[in-house]
């Protein structure tokens, strides 16, 4: 009897962590790619270019996202190609957290920043392409309402792949999203005030599952020494 009860009580406590945990991270929310054009610097022509085409959508949850894709132009003739010295480029990403519509901290922007080298770019080559990114690849930001909550959005690039000779193929900037709620909302508990701090479902019905077990222990502990 005690085996079993110990047993339901194990289950029922994983049951709910996990029910917990998965709604801390089933929310929707949405991004949008600003893309930008870069040029060869070889030359006053500009007869070369990397073109960032920022990606837009929506994801629950943590998820992957490829935020930027990548294309090669020039007009360039290979008998006197272009070239990319450590050019540099800026790229912002928009997030818009869906549950807090409405909201002064619906949407949130990050910027990623750095320098692109390529070598021997014509309309028929692109040789030794190389990307320094120069701000932390690892960004974030808080998002939401006091009625919805607020929660901590983490961005972090984790590839760079560029393209190839002009037509040939693209390249992609990809990104890994991670939500997780914070404390307090943003600015260390200014402006907006932050989400209550009233006990979850499961904290309760946990806290409850606790009182028989206590209540049988005292009981078996107070059988014995009345047998002794």
């Amino acid at each position: 009897m005690q085996r079993s009860l110990v047993s339901f009580i194990a289950v029922a406590i994983a049951s709910l962590s996990f029910a917990a945990g998965a709604r801390a991270e089933d929310f929707p929310w949405s991004y949008t790619g600003e893309g930008t054009e870069i040029f060869n610097n070889n030359n006053a022509a500009k007869s070369s270019s990397i073109s960032f085409t920022g990606t837009s959508g929506g994801a629950t949850g943590d998820s992957g996202i490829v935020i930027f894709n990548l294309a090669s132009f020039s007009s360039a003739d290979l008998s006197a190609p272009d070239s990319f010295t450590t050019v540099p480029y800026g790229l912002t990403l928009t997030l818009g957290d869906t549950k807090s519509l409405g909201s002064d901290k619906t949407s949130g922007t990050l910027t990623f920043t750095g320098e692109f080298s390529a070598t021997k770019v014509s309309k028929d080559s692109f040789l030794s392409p190389v990307n320094t990114f120069t701000s932390p690849t690892k960004q974030s930001l808080v998002l939401g309402s006091a009625e919805q909550g607020f929660r901590n959005y983490s961005v972090e690039i984790l590839s760079f792949t560029p393209p190839g000779k002009p037509g040939s193929g693209v390249g992609s900037v990809y990104a890994e999203v991670r939500i997780n709620n914070p404390e307090e909302p943003p600015g260390g508990g200014t402006g907006d005030p932050p989400p209550s701090n009233t006990p979850e479902p499961s904290t309760l019905i946990l806290a409850g599952l606790g009182l028989p077990i206590l209540g049988l222990v005292w009981r078996r502990r107070q059988k014995k020494t009345q047998e002794g």
